[in-house]
C-alpha cells in the first residue's frame, strides 16, 4: 500500500497541539504577575520607609464572569511626599476590603516606599503579598500543567511520525464503535476498536458518533504501526 506523505501541520491540527497555547499563556501571565508581585514585596520589605498618605479616593469595581459569577475589587487612590521627591506621589491600588472600610477619603493612612525606587509603594502589604502567593501558585500549577500536556502531546505526535515514516501499513478490521465518558461541546465522544491484519489489537483517537459512523463493525481501515510502541494509528486521523 502507498504511504502517506507526513505532514506536520495536518498533525497539528489532527492532535489539537494548538491547545497547548492556553494553559502556556495563562502560566505566562500569572507567572510573570506573580514575580512582579513578590518583587515588590521583597524590595518593600528590605528597603522599605513609612510615612503618611492621604486618601484621596474610593472606588469598589464589580466583574461579572460569562458563568454569571462576580468578582469585587477594592480601590484606593492616594497620595504620599516620600523625603527623596520634590512633589507628592499619586497611585491607585486595590486593597482588602477590611482597609477599605477602615480608610476614610480624606484621613491619613500608613504607606510603605522603597528609598531606592519611591514610586514603588504599597497601603496594604499584606494584601499585596496574598495577591503574589495567589498569582504565583496558578502560574506554577500552569505551568505544570502545561509541562505534563506538552510531554504527552509530544509522545504522541513522535508515535505518529515513526508510524508514518517507518512503520508497517497494514489492513485492519473494525470490531466496534464505542462510547466513551468524554463530552466535546457536549457531543459524546466515541472510538473505533479493530485488529490489524498481523492479530494485534488498536483504538482511534476520539472523534463524534457521525464521523466514525461511516466505518462500522466489520469494514476495513488502513493502520500505520509505530515501530517503538507498536501504538497503531488510524489513516484517517493522521
Amino acid at each position: 500500500m502507498e504511504r502517506k506523505p507526513v505532514s506536520f501541520r495536518r498533525l497539528v491540527r489532527r492532535l489539537g497541539l494548538y491547545w497547548l497555547a492556553f494553559p502556556l499563556l495563562f502560566a505566562l501571565v500569572f507567572g510573570g504577575v506573580g514575580v512582579a508581585m513578590t518583587r515588590n514585596a521583597v524590595l518593600l520589605a528590605r528597603e522599605g520607609v513609612v510615612t503618611q498618605a492621604l486618601v484621596l479616593d474610593k472606588q469598589i469595581e464589580t466583574r461579572r464572569s460569562s458563568d454569571g459569577k462576580t468578582s469585587t475589587t477594592y480601590h484606593i487612590r492616594y497620595s504620599y511626599h516620600p523625603n527623596e521627591r520634590a512633589e507628592p506621589i499619586t497611585r491607585r491600588q486595590s486593597v482588602s476590603r477590611s482597609l477599605y472600610r477602615q480608610a476614610d477619603t480624606g484621613a491619613q493612612i500608613p504607606v510603605t516606599y522603597a528609598w531606592s525606587n519611591p514610586d514603588r509603594a504599597s497601603i496594604d502589604p499584606a494584601h499585596d503579598r496574598i495577591g503574589a502567593y495567589i498569582f504565583g501558585g496558578f502560574g506554577a500549577l500552569a505551568t505544570l500543567i502545561s509541562l505534563g500536556l506538552g510531554g504527552w502531546m509530544l509522545g504522541r505526535k513522535l508515535s505518529i511520525l515513526r508510524a508514518l515514516r517507518t512503520g508497517d501499513v497494514r489492513e485492519a478490521r473494525v470490531t466496534a464503535i464505542r462510547e466513551t465518558n468524554v463530552r466535546k461541546n457536549k457531543d459524546r465522544q466515541y472510538v473505533i476498536d479493530w485488529v490489524d491484519a498481523a492479530g494485534e489489537s488498536g483504538t482511534s483517537m476520539m472523534d463524534g458518533f457521525d464521523a466514525l459512523s461511516m466505518h462500522p463493525e466489520g469494514s476495513v481501515i488502513v493502520v500505520y504501526v509505530d515501530p517503538k510502541t507498536g501504538r497503531g494509528w488510524w489513516e484517517d486521523q493522521i
